[in-house]
């Protein structure tokens, strides 16, 4: 005969069967869809962090015209386009919200299409990264991009903060910088970060010996222990090369122009002409949509041009006839005949 506990521990192994069965059933019926489907949006998003139901190539980005002053996200894309007297030469999409990581892909799509890269590129501040220097150096490219701080740093209040670490003075020879007391803050490590694109950038650490009795100390350092400083050398060095080029005369041309040259042809876009929003879905579809966008914006401009130069008597440099603007405008973009871009 079996005992008591026996009759218990069977009994309890059975229902321990049954809730297992139960649980099973209950991860197949309610569980296993929800994964499926969470593989099919990471299928859909790949890279991304977020897409559209509505246009699964389009991603939530924040846009310029919020109206209702929230942040709100909505579905987009990245468009970045390059012009040379207002005339766009160059247009690609990033499914990126920031600028940062799309110069190199948009260089690259200027390259298939004019089967070679161009000699200057000037740019605000958003292209400015150590990935995007290193690449326009590598190809000959004079970068006229301007870097974070740029501006902020000619003023007189960021050349006496003495908690910024490009105003410390740094011997290269020996490697370390030279804090504001007159302590040599040495190198204490090396380490690595990665950006979105997988490229890697290396970062030295440096360290002041002893701060606890500094009396500048609250000034440029509220931690608890002793200053350090993040430095990234091969970015100092590009950011010294792209300062000397902003501010040459060649520079300060390119600066001026950039504004009635890009920012102008995005605000006829936009508000002349009233494309603010891309009439199709897909990522092949809306390519398609602005490349037609941009050819009847040449023309438009052209044809332009062309009345303006009658006007004046200086000769039939251009005429109304669609057939030559047509011709003109497919040289320009076919060949690239100019090699500053504005970006």
């Amino acid at each position: 005969m079996h005992s008591q506990k026996e009759k218990i521990d069977a009994i309890n192994l059975e229902n321990r069967g049954k809730r297992e069965l139960r649980q099973i059933k209950k991860l197949k019926e309610e569980h296993l869809p929800k994964l499926q489907d969470y593989e099919k949006h990471l299928d859909t998003m790949q890279e991304r962090n977020s897409y559209s139901k509505t246009d699964p190539d389009a991603t939530f980005m924040r846009m310029k015209e919020d109206h209702m002053k929230n942040g709100q996200l909505k579905p987009g894309y990245n468009l970045q386009i390059s012009t040379e007297n207002q005339f766009i030469t160059n247009y690609a999409f990033s499914h990126n919200p920031g600028d940062t990581l799309t110069l190199i892909p948009f260089l690259l799509y200027g390259w298939l299409r004019y089967n070679r890269l161009m000699k200057e590129v000037c740019a605000d501040a958003g292209y400015g990264s150590e990935e995007n220097y290193e690449f326009m150096g590598y190809f000959g490219i004079s970068a006229y991009v301007k870097y974070n701080y740029f501006h902020v740093e000619q003023t007189k209040k960021w050349k006496g903060d003495i908690s910024k670490q490009e105003n410390l003075y740094y011997n290269e020879s020996d490697d370390y910088f030279v804090c504001p007391m007159g302590q040599h803050m040495k190198l204490a490590y090396k380490t690595r970060t990665v950006n979105d694109n997988g490229y890697e950038s290396e970062i030295s650490v440096y360290r002041a010996a002893d701060c606890k009795e500094c009396p500048l100390r609250n000034k440029y350092h509220k931690g608890k222990g002793n200053r350090e400083i993040r430095v990234n050398h091969k970015l100092r060095r590009y950011k010294q090369l792209a300062r000397e080029r902003l501010i040459s005369p060649e520079g300060l041309k390119h600066r001026s122009k950039r504004p009635v040259e890009v920012e102008a042809v995005f605000g006829q876009i936009k508000w002349n002409k009233g494309y603010k929003r891309f009439r199709h879905v897909g990522f092949d579809k809306i390519v398609m949509d602005f490349g037609i966008l941009a050819i009847a914006f040449n023309i438009g401009k052209m044809i332009a041009k062309g009345k303006k130069t009658k006007k004046k008597g200086n000769g039939a440099v251009y005429n109304d006839s669609l057939e030559r603007n047509i011709s003109w405008i497919v040289a320009i973009f076919i060949v690239g005949q100019k090699s500053t871009q504005h970006t």
